[in-house]
């Protein structure tokens, strides 16, 4: 006997809500139950590229299909003066213009239905017309219903890709008296003022985005458009969360400010003005194409007393850079400028992120003795074998090496003059872990072993893997070096100089993903289908 079905709709719909979105779907052809609470269930994930795909010779008819589908369920949640909890919509750009006023419909409906969250994802796409070569342009939009914005229900509101708001929006009532979060990425603005008229109207705002929002003019929109160059934001009380990209000048007045993103566009030329000493609360700050001041840094404890994450990316700074923060327990810093030094007083620091020049001395004048240190450093390989070592050698104290992760990446190669090196008599230091996701060319695989294991004496070996780059015929080579079965070949190569890792007691194989522990390595990783959506990964873990 099915108990399940009989349970009340809340608990049914309670049970969906836990599921994944497809396997949600498949309930629905369970039974006719369990076609009924599908029907009735408030949260609609639309999009065509799941129902339809990406291509298909009858695109209207399934269209149509599309719409009927959409249309029974809300006309259902309509008929039972059903509240409906969440509404997304994510379609294709050539879709939109055949779509465009069922959409306006199903935005009538959600509206009237007291909609809590709304997420709209239409792209666009773009021909262009009238240019001198003769071609021609299209720029296809949506104009958002001007209801969506009088839903006093609405909690939530996400709106990405082509979608307008016109000039009428300023005449129109808005009642978003009840949102507490607001994202808009990449909209299209006929006046550079609308998102500041919007917001003001949203005195609950706690989590705002703003990305690279276009302001155009409707009547010859491809030569006109141009990027949203300012923000003025006053009166948000509530606001805990902010992101703001692609904007030059921002004044945000939310004085109970927790975390903040800013990033400008690098190649805008106008100066870049942001009112950061005001956020005086802030836990969590990123920083990325701006100008980081050495006294700005010394100052962090002084500016932001409370502030626990500080990320760093790509920002005009000094060659020697000196951060300082008693509070500071995360610390994330990229940048591939000549760095010289970076020195770091922060005695609650925790995790250390460090993507930038080899070359570079760093130092921990304090830190906990739980510190988690990841580093991606930029090498090329023109610098030969001692830059990666010496990197290493350049961590101070050598105490905190115990936590380092290393990730070696060569994006332009490895040349087999670079891995030429001579004898290294001294054990390298010891590292906590070794990333690599490249390989070399099969006929420098013992030489690059050499150079890498030259410079570094990991307790762990990982290797990912996500597209086919060679890397598993890489991998199988390590394992059966480290398993000692290339040792004789090794000699050959390099005489019968011995090395740390002929030492190795013991090599323990793990895997990210499911094995048959009585196939052996190499049929494992073969069978392994490339590429995946998320990457896979071997480690070795070794103990001398």
């Amino acid at each position: 006997m099915d108990r399940i079905s009989v349970l009340p709709e809340a608990i049914l719909h309670d049970i969906l809500a836990r599921l994944p979105e497809k396997d949600a779907a498949r309930t629905s052809v369970l039974s006719n139950e369990w076609r009924d609470t599908w029907y009735t269930f408030p949260i609609l994930s639309i999009g065509d590229k799941i129902i339809i795909g990406s291509y298909s010779p009858q695109i209207i008819s399934k269209l149509d299909i599309l719409i009927g589908y959409v249309m029974r369920r809300l006309l259902k949640l309509r008929e039972q003066s059903l509240t409906i909890k969440v509404f997304k919509l994510d379609m294709m750009p050539e879709h939109n213009k055949y779509m465009s006023h069922h959409f306006d419909l199903w935005m009538n409906m959600v509206s009237e239905s007291c909609v809590e969250v709304l997420e709209l994802c239409l792209l666009y796409s773009a021909t262009y017309r009238g240019l001198p070569d003769g071609t021609e342009y299209r720029y296809d939009q949506y104009d958002l219903p001007l209801c969506v914005f009088e839903v006093r229900s609405l909690t939530k509101l996400v709106l990405k890709g082509k979608i307008t708001l016109n000039q009428s929006f300023f005449n129109h009532s808005i009642k978003l008296f009840s949102l507490r979060t607001l994202c808009l990425r990449e909209l299209l603005l006929e006046d550079k003022g609308i998102i500041e008229h919007l917001i003001s109207y949203c005195p609950l705002l706690e989590d705002l985005t703003v990305y690279c929002c276009l302001v155009y003019n409707r009547k010859n929109p491809f030569p006109n458009k141009q990027f949203l160059e300012s923000l003025f934001l006053h009166g948000l009380q509530k606001l805990k969360e902010a992101d703001i990209q692609g904007i030059q000048e921002v004044y945000i007045d939310a004085p109970n400010l927790e975390n903040l993103r800013y990033v400008p566009f690098p190649y805008f030329g106008s100066p870049i003005k942001l009112n950061l000493d005001s956020f005086t609360r802030l836990r969590c700050l990123r920083l990325s194409n701006t100008d980081v001041t050495d006294k700005w840094l010394l100052d962090l404890s002084h500016k932001f007393p409370f502030l626990e994450h500080l990320e760093l990316c790509g920002c005009s700074m000094s060659d020697r850079i000196n951060i300082s923060s008693a509070q500071l327990m995360i610390l994330e810093f990229t940048n591939y400028s000549d760095v010289k030094e970076v020195n770091i007083d922060a005695p609650n620091l925790l995790s250390f992120d460090y993507c930038g020049d080899h070359r570079a001395i760093i130092s921990f004048l304090t830190s906990s003795d739980h510190l988690v240190f990841n580093a991606s450093p930029a090498h090329e390989f023109r610098h030969g074998y001692y830059s990666l070592r010496e990197f290493i050698q350049n961590i101070k104290p050598q105490k905190v090496l115990a936590s380092l992760s290393l990730s070696v990446y060569h994006s332009n190669g490895i040349e087999q003059n670079c891995l030429s090196i001579q004898q290294v008599l001294s054990i390298p230091p010891s590292i906590k872990y070794l990333e690599l996701d490249s390989s070399p060319n099969e006929a420098l695989y013992f030489h690059y072993m050499n150079w890498l294991l030259s410079c570094c004496c990991p307790k762990t070996i990982s290797f990912f893997f996500q597209n086919d780059r060679g890397m598993k015929p890489f991998t199988v080579f390590v394992y059966e070096l480290l398993m000692g079965r290339k040792k004789q070949e090794w000699f050959d190569h390099f005489g019968d100089t011995k090395c740390w890792w002929h030492d190795l007691k013991i090599v323990k194989v793990t895997y990210s993903f499911n094995v048959d522990e009585k196939v052996d390595f190499k049929t494992t990783l073969n069978a392994l289908l490339l590429p995946t959506d998320d990457p896979e990964s071997v480690s070795f873990s070794l103990e001398l």
